[in-house]
């Protein structure tokens, strides 16, 4: 695969918890066939979660407390690491009830965004069902080391990618009312996405959902992708390189520069880097350099060292050691990695996520 993520289709974001009527959530719950023992309700946020649980008795369950905004919640059982309930948690009262004892199948009601979510769910099951297969056929192939297969399903991958956001596209053209949409946006198009692609979804957009907190977060990622399209200056970013000296990407004005965005424990970029480091060898005397950027945090600071000598990579490195916080990923709206962009020698825009022999043949093109 060539990409890991930190935004997940099951991350919703969640401020702090505030202790207040409008931020309450009220759930009750039924289960048919499990009339006791303990059921464990889970709020995930931005970088931590929160679990609670609750006692059954004949069947009944409660849970009580406080989120600002919507949030990504799992139901489960002791025991049942395979059947869970993927839900949102929002502030307001709700039901969750259904037959049998699998909590997969029951059903929410008494929460709009539930129920948009579950129609979103209808909208991608078809590509969902190819994805499954898809990631399967991968994990064989990895399994077997048949890299042929990995190499050819890595090139359907982005073929996948705008596939889903083709039907995310129409959900949220038919649904430009619900919070469900913006949030469907962020999570599908909050990597390698151009500004052209957000911005009529983000228009489309009901005034209330603009305002939401999933709205907000819409126009903020839209507002990053305008500055660093095609044709924009990049940014300038000075972190520390491995020394412990400042250095800044606008120190390498003059060349063709690869800012790739990577890190130690990243499976993908690790397998990148012999690309990068065959482009490097090749174009490096003819104009082209590279400014690596680490998502390594501070206690992967060691290993973020040895990977730069493991993999030969003799370009440029820094690092704010703060991990998927480094402060590019809000800059650059880097929620993704492998990630890069290609400069040109006035520091302007003029590619992205070149992998593979995509590099090597964008840089024939400009230095051959």
């Amino acid at each position: 695969m060539k990409k890991y993520l930190l935004l997940l289709t099951v991350a919703a974001s969640m401020n702090a918890y505030a202790q207040s009527v409008d931020s309450a959530f009220h759930i009750l719950g039924k289960l048919q066939d499990v009339k006791t023992g303990l059921i464990y309700l889970t709020i995930y946020g931005e970088s931590s979660a929160v679990k609670d649980s609750a006692q059954i008795v004949n069947g009944n369950f409660s849970f009580n407390g406080f989120v600002q905004k919507p949030s990504t919640a799992f139901l489960t059982l002791k025991g049942r690491k395979q059947d869970n309930l993927r839900f949102f948690v929002e502030p307001g009262n709700m039901n969750i009830k259904g037959k049998g004892d699998k909590l997969k199948d029951l059903v929410i009601s008494g929460s709009a965004l539930n129920t948009d979510d579950k129609k979103l769910s209808d909208f991608l099951k078809p590509v969902n069902d190819e994805e499954e297969k898809f990631y399967d056929a991968y994990s064989e192939a990895a399994k077997n080391k048949d890299q042929k297969v990995m190499d050819s399903l890595d090139a359907l991958e982005d073929v996948m990618t705008m596939r889903k956001r083709a039907v995310v596209k129409q959900f949220v053209l038919a649904n430009p009312a619900s919070v469900r949409s913006a949030m469907a946006i962020s999570e599908n198009y909050g990597y390698y996405a151009e500004a052209d692609e957000v911005e009529p979804l983000y228009n489309a957009l009901s005034t209330t959902v603009k305002n939401s907190v999933p709205g907000q977060n819409v126009k903020k990622m839209l507002d990053v992708y305008k500055t660093i399209a095609i044709g924009q200056y990049a940014p300038d970013i000075t972190q520390l390189d491995t020394t412990g000296k400042p250095l800044s990407l606008s120190s390498l004005k003059g060349k063709y520069v690869l800012v790739d965005f990577w890190a130690s424990w990243c499976g993908p970029c690790r397998k990148e880097n012999p690309n990068i480091v065959k482009a490097y060898k090749e174009f490096n005397n003819k104009g082209f350099e590279i400014f690596g950027v680490s998502y390594d945090n501070e206690k992967g600071a060691a290993k973020w060292k040895k990977a730069i000598v493991d993999d030969g990579l003799v370009w440029k490195q820094v690092s704010d050691l703060q991990g998927w916080k480094n402060s590019t990923s809000d800059q650059y709206y880097i929620k993704a990695i492998p990630s890069n962009l290609l400069l040109d020698k006035e520091g302007k825009i003029i590619a992205k996520n070149l992998f593979g022999k995509k590099l090597t043949d964008k840089l024939s093109e400009l230095l051959n």
